[in-house]
């Protein structure tokens, strides 16, 4: 019986629950900078793309990310080994692409602050509604055959196109493709790129990373005004649904599709079926790897980048030492600890780390360090005491939770009048704000973790 690799799923569950809560706590003044993303500190959360650094909000997106470009061999290999034809692969992928930039542009559109003037209690339903059209999009279940679930999947669609439809000639609502949730969109693009780029090299190595070098080196190019690099990085066929510039997150997924390549190539070993045993330099080499997530987040936050290299530098190696003999640890480890300190060799180009306007020192050094978080969770995974399962189930369902709390939690509390005392509460003091967030992330995550428990997934 093939093993899920449950580390990839423990990462997506990290990065889903951090996009959550970022999402949901109040933004205050009065909270410490690091809670924020580094390019819109407090007091004035105001955008300053001249600021450097990274926080933990920060980190969300890139291992969202670098979850996704994991999955890629793990999901295709085992199609490709269990006999799918070509056509049905790229078909399949060709579908998720359109499903997610639909389901990007109905976030963007009919969420509740694009719903204009419409009564509370009205928008709330309409939230609702749309979650229950997304789900026809999305849910796939063994009680209907595969044709019956596209059917379905294509009913929520039309449904959601007609939805649309409506808000913009009946309502009179701005309802707009350009108008979409960014992140899925990007999601969207990644699905398609990232999938045929591993699946074009996914047997040449040194070709993969042909095309992370070559998408590097356009993007710096781009950065000079009135390059031929500049030009083709704008480029876009259609703005509302790709932008040449998109590639450059390439830099995340295509090392996301190396690491998913060392998982597939473990689990279908014979060592993946021995007991697992986690020895005393494994553990140790874990947590220095764990480490080394802290080290640079306090580093390249503070600016105090020389000790946050040397330190970098002298934990990683001593890490390395300790995890060389372990076949899965080790390779994983090796390949994080190179990303990491190629991020770090690029951190003062491009005026220091940044998230927004994204360096290639910031997809590297996050690259880096979602390696350093598959190792440790797969080191802590093996101890019983050790009980991850409610991160791992959100990872399992995370379009469900990044949606809950816009979709489901939110207009609920509107109907049953509990958010004004939710809005109260997180007024009282800054942290109030956080505390909230906490709340509203803690259902969101037992919302998730209910249909995860009931077979009931979003295969997007």
């Amino acid at each position: 019986m093939r093993q899920r690799a449950y580390t990839i799923d423990l990462l997506r569950g990290l990065a889903i629950i951090g996009m959550v809560l970022s999402g949901q706590m109040v933004w205050n003044a009065g909270l410490p900078a690091w809670m924020f993303h580094a390019q819109v500190p407090p007091p004035a959360f105001v955008f300053n793309p001249e600021v450097a650094g990274i926080t933990w909000v920060d980190l969300v997106f890139p291992f969202f990310l670098f979850s996704m470009g994991a999955a890629f061999p793990l999901a295709l290999r085992r199609k490709i080994a269990d006999g799918v034809s070509h056509f049905s692969i790229g078909s399949g992928v060709a579908a998720r692409w359109a499903l997610l930039a639909l389901f990007a542009i109905a976030l963007g559109n009919l969420r509740s602050g694009a719903l204009g003037d419409l009564p509370a209690w009205v928008k709330a339903l309409v939230q609702l509604g749309v979650w229950g059209l997304f789900c026809t999009m999305f849910v796939r279940t063994k009680r209907l055959s595969p044709s019956r679930n596209a059917y379905m999947h294509l009913i929520g669609a039309a449904a959601i196109v007609v939805l649309m439809l409506v808000c913009r000639y009946a309502l009179g609502l701005p309802t707009s493709v350009y108008r979409s949730d960014i992140i899925i969109l990007v999601l969207a693009n990644m699905a398609l790129f990232g999938t045929a780029a591993w699946w074009f090299t996914r047997d040449n190595l040194t070709a993969r990373l042909g095309i992370l070098a070559l998408v590097a080196a356009l993007k710096i190019g781009a950065g000079i005004d009135g390059s031929w690099n500049a030009a083709l990085w704008q480029w876009t066929p259609a703005a509302w649904l790709f932008k040449f510039e998109f590639l450059k997150y390439l830099c995340i997924i295509i090392p996301g599709t190396i690491a998913g390549d060392i998982l597939y190539k473990w689990q279908e070993s014979d060592a993946a079926r021995q007991p697992m045993t986690a020895s005393r330099n494994l553990i140790a080499g874990s947590c220095l790897a764990a480490l080394l997530i802290a080290i640079n987040l306090w580093g390249l936050f503070s600016r105090c980048l020389a000790a946050n290299l040397l330190l970098t530098l002298a934990v990683g190696l001593i890490a390395r030492r300790l995890l060389r003999r372990e076949p899965l640890a080790g390779k994983l480890y090796d390949w994080g600890f190179f990303w990491l300190v190629l991020g770090l060799a690029l951190e003062a180009a491009e005026g220091g780390i940044k998230k927004d306007y994204a360096t290639l020192s910031y997809f590297f050094v996050t690259s880096g360090l979602a390696s350093m978080v598959v190792v440790a969770a797969r080191t802590l995974m093996m101890h019983p005491r050790f009980g991850f399962g409610w991160i791992v189930k959100c990872g399992q369902n995370p379009m469900i939770a990044y949606t809950a709390a816009g979709f489901v939690v939110m207009p609920l509390l509107t109907l049953t009048h509990l958010d004004g005392p939710l809005a109260a509460f997180a007024a009282l003091t800054p942290w109030c704000g956080f505390y909230r967030g906490l709340a509203v992330t803690a259902v969101v995550m037992a919302f998730t973790i209910l249909f995860t428990n009931k077979k009931i997934f979003w295969r997007t």
